[in-house]
């Protein structure tokens, strides 16, 4: 059964398409599974409608993780992807923008043209907030687990006809953005992956995907084991909420990839006794990237709203301007409360710290 806010997205994309020349397509910059995926899917919708579509994918090569890079190659012949610079020979007044994955400004590499467009289309799965792309026409729900569902969605509304690639992306997108379903997930969720199943999706393809680089295995091991502090939240010495912070604290300056990241604070939640994550680095010389993770005790949307990012309850994001990572580090330390019900100060002024020569975590001042 199509939801009420499915079948009103449609409308609006059945409209807008229809009074477009052609369709720009944009997820987040660095695109993961999840954000590709999606802009797949859609561009496949714009072939229903006989409308020429553009994938904007703005990132270097480098920074783009092995298996998304795949999916873009693989996609080439089917689908056209341009660099920012390339959209100004091709929009006209009647283009029509749509933006998945995201719906904050800053986190689309074609931010200063958003003015341009007349009418833009969000579909999302992140909370808005002050930063979030003005428009009326958008279906954003942090419900779904993924902008790949939402996606998923849509075509099954439209009754598309089956690409066996296409449900494959999609079924990546849900996939990895999940955890394999560990996170963000619910029964809709599990419905949707088994009818991209059902409609083709190669299931070996998609663990292909997610087969870990050894290089960035490295590299977030390295991450975790040598920057790692964690500190107790709460106003009893029982049971206090545990948070862990990491960051390459013998190289500060190291510049990551945001995936990277992500890997070390979904990395470091699984682990027993830690009730959220936080890993921060520089994604550029000036940017420190922050992703969270979370669960039933700490509402991580609420402290990266504080750091001026967002996300769910489980998980987030935020990108700070700043070349001091250990100030920025000091003040996400004093935003943690806000996302614990109830708790207002910490029991441990004290970080304690793991390092690689002694994997055992210790008392000691930082």
């Amino acid at each position: 059964m199509t939801s009420d806010e499915i079948k009103r997205l449609k409308k609006i994309i059945e409209k807008e398409v229809k009074n477009s020349s052609n369709v720009f397509i944009t997820g987040h910059v660095t695109p993961d599974f999840d954000s590709i995926g999606a802009c797949i899917g859609i561009s496949y919708l714009m072939k229903q409608f006989n409308k020429k579509s553009y994938i904007i994918v703005d990132d270097d090569d480098a920074k783009i993780q092995a298996g998304v890079k795949r999916i873009i190659d693989e996609s080439h012949d089917s689908f056209t992807f341009i660099r920012k610079e390339e959209m100004a020979n091709l929009w006209n007044e009647k283009s029509l923008l749509i933006v998945t994955d995201t719906n904050k400004k800053y986190m689309v590499s074609i931010e200063e043209e958003l003015d341009q467009f007349q009418r833009i289309i969000i579909i999302d799965h992140h909370e808005e907030d002050e930063k979030s792309i003005q428009t009326k026409y958008k279906l954003i729900n942090s419900s779904y687990s993924s902008a790949s569902e939402i996606v998923t969605e849509l075509l099954l509304a439209f009754k598309i006809k089956n690409n066996k690639d296409v449900v494959s992306y999609l079924l990546a997108g849900v996939t990895l953005d999940t955890l394999q379903y560990e996170q963000n997930t619910t029964s809709k969720t599990h419905k949707v992956a088994q009818q991209l199943i059902d409609r083709g999706a190669n299931i070996d393809y998609v663990n292909e995907l997610k087969a870990e680089e050894f290089e960035c295995y490295c590299r977030v091991s390295d991450l975790i084991t040598r920057g790692t502090v964690w500190k107790k939240y709460g106003k009893y010495l029982i049971n206090p909420i545990q948070v862990s912070f990491t960051l390459k604290r013998d190289d500060p300056k190291r510049i990551y990839r945001k995936e990277d990241l992500a890997k070390a604070s979904n990395q470091m939640k699984k682990f027993t006794g830690i009730d959220a994550a936080f890993v921060l680095g520089f994604i550029d010389e000036d940017k420190i990237h922050i992703s969270g993770r979370g669960g039933k005790k700490v509402d991580i949307r609420k402290i990266m709203q504080e750091m001026g990012g967002g996300g769910t309850s489980q998980s987030g994001a935020a990108i700070i301007e700043s070349d001091d990572i250990l100030a920025v580090e000091k003040e996400l330390m004093s935003k943690v409360p806000t996302g614990i019900a109830g708790e207002g100060s910490t029991i441990s002024n004290s970080p304690k710290v793991l390092t690689k020569a002694n994997p055992i975590f210790k008392e000691k001042r930082v």
